[in-house]
């Protein structure tokens, strides 16, 4: 009987974009070893998609020779099989997996962007050759407001049913799925100040316009609870980034707001519900600012 271990594959596998060290998706690659930076042979082109990641695709074979490719810098990881699902969960809409050919004569799996969506669609930043170079040159990002919000990140409303509202978003006006968190207990819970609620969320993108709307369905929702929080069907909220939790709601706090829950601890960075004076509901997402 066999009774050595066995092991799961790896797969070498070269990044160009936000799952690169330092960024933000990069804490998908968790238990991958990093190999080295890498560049591309000079066959591919390079868009920002939206101004939140690369999209890279090659060029047609006639088209090679015509000078219009670029290298492509990039990093090199051993990924473990269970690793690259999570990766591939967690890659913005449109990313997919291919085989992208490097200056030292290897072919390895990479990360691609259909040419259909980028080009004529997004900004075509292969000058740059990567893109790291193009966020360096890329305008600081100012922050605004006395919570010193530096992007809008999505807005996100109540929905009865979940299923059918992302089946209609994706059908009827062309929305892709970015993200899903089903089952949400004790994180959302505390987000809100309510024991015992559950969640479920999708997170979706527009391809046209790169907006990001997230749908939500609640479930245990205590009797009395304040129609004016976003647990009803219909209630919705917005969601902006910040730097600095802290010192974002004592921003928000000096303008008459006020925290509706607990700052809860995600896996992207800590969140917080709050009111508004008004009494809307903003959120309050703490991720590094883009400073170059």
């Amino acid at each position: 009987m066999n009774t050595e271990p066995t092991t799961e594959p790896t797969t070498d596998l070269f990044v160009n974009g936000t799952l690169m060290r330092g960024l933000a998706l990069h804490p998908n690659l968790a238990g991958a070893e990093f190999l080295g930076e890498a560049r591309t042979v000079p066959r591919y082109r390079l868009h920002s998609i939206g101004d939140a990641h690369p999209g890279m695709y090659r060029l047609d074979p006639k088209e090679e020779d015509g000078g219009r490719g670029v290298s492509v810098a990039g990093e090199v990881y051993r990924v473990p099989a269970d690793v690259l699902r999570r990766v591939e969960a967690g890659e913005p809409p449109g990313l997919h997996r291919g085989p992208v050919e490097l200056t030292d004569g290897r072919t390895l799996d990479g990360i691609l962007y259909p040419r259909e969506l980028a080009e004529g669609h997004h900004l075509d930043i292969s000058a740059y050759g990567g893109w790291r170079a193009y966020t360096a040159a890329r305008p600081r990002p100012a922050r605004a407001g006395t919570a010193g919000t530096w992007a809008w990140h999505h807005s996100g409303v109540v929905v009865p049913d979940l299923g059918a509202a992302v089946d209609f978003h994706r059908r009827v006006l062309g929305f892709e799925v970015a993200f899903e968190a089903l089952g949400m207990t004790d994180l959302i819970s505390g987000l809100l100040g309510i024991p015992g609620l559950g969640c479920d969320l999708v997170q979706c993108v527009s391809p046209v316009s790169g907006a990001r709307l997230e749908l939500l369905s609640f479930r245990d929702v205590p009797a009395g609870t304040d129609p004016r929080l976003p647990v009803w069907p219909g209630v919705a909220h917005t969601a902006h980034l910040v730097d600095d939790l802290d010192a974002a709601l004592d921003g928000l706090a000096e303008a008459g707001g006020e925290l509706i829950g607990q700052v809860t601890e995600f896996a992207e960075g800590r969140a917080a519900y709050c009111w508004t004076p008004s009494r809307t509901v903003v959120e309050l997402e703490e991720q590094p600012c883009p400073d170059h």
